[in-house]
């Protein structure tokens, strides 16, 4: 039947994947003192933008949200008004999240 197609477009690459991953690291994000009483601190050496601090206990009930925005390298947070137990806390910034285990005595 001969038939022919052709097809012609501009291809335009604004930025090369994962070139810039590996310069906001995440996992430089500490809490301490772990296991903690009243107040655990979060550490944030590179001064990333994080966002929020989620605390959930292991049946994955949401128990405490804290703002983190424009908190710099360090912001300490109130955890008195948890019981004594294991706590998985979900740390997000605007490139990625973490999520780190606190113990509350």
């Amino acid at each position: 039947y001969g038939n022919v197609g052709e097809c012609t477009f501009i291809l335009t690459i604004e930025s090369i994947l994962g070139k810039d991953d590996n310069l906001l690291d995440i996992a430089t994000i500490v809490l301490y003192p772990n296991p903690a009483n009243a107040v655990v601190n979060i550490s944030n050496p590179k001064a990333l933008a994080l966002e929020t601090a989620t605390v959930y206990d292991l049946t994955g009930k949401m128990v405490q949200v804290y703002n983190l925005k424009g908190m710099g390298t360090e912001k300490a947070l109130d955890v008195s008004m948890l019981a004594s137990a294991t706590y998985l806390v979900y740390i997000q910034s605007e490139h990625g999240s973490i999520t780190k285990q606190l113990i509350k005595e």
